[in-house]
């Protein structure tokens, strides 16, 4: 749901919120899939942000429910890219289409690749790629 300090004063989300949403659903995608932050980091892996987009299609508004509906878009071992599609359950609507982009690394920001020194994890990433989403 839309919170009251998430909104400007016309009772509109503020932009910047977009990309708080994101990271929210990306941390669940990822509990979900198997591969939560906390299991990661007890392995001594990092996944610095490189980078965040996001298109905004249509407002949501204080007190409307919205669903985002997270995928990863690409995956070579090193680096992963994912997409959040946030959507106003009340109308249907796309609201707001948001991407980022990671590398991995170790605890000191070394970049590492996964597919070499975790091959369980790397076969985890490479499973969630297919997993296809209902449209919305």
């Amino acid at each position: 749901m839309v919170f009251y300090h998430e909104t400007d004063r016309m009772d509109i989300v503020n932009h910047s919120n977009y990309i708080h949403m994101a990271e929210e659903a990306r941390v669940d995608f990822m509990e979900k899939i198997g591969i939560g932050y906390s299991r990661m980091e007890e392995q001594g892996i990092m996944l610095p942000v490189l980078g965040v987009t996001c298109e905004y299609k249509h407002s949501l508004h204080f007190g409307e429910h919205l669903a985002v509906y997270s995928y990863i878009t690409k995956y070579n071992g090193f680096k992963l890219e994912l997409r959040y599609d946030i959507v106003c359950i009340e109308t249907g609507q796309l609201c707001a289409v948001a991407t980022s982009s990671h590398c991995f690394t170790d605890t000191k920001i070394k970049p590492m690749r996964i597919r070499d020194k975790f091959p369980e994890m790397h076969a985890f990433f490479q499973k969630a790629m297919e997993v296809t989403y209902p449209e919305h």
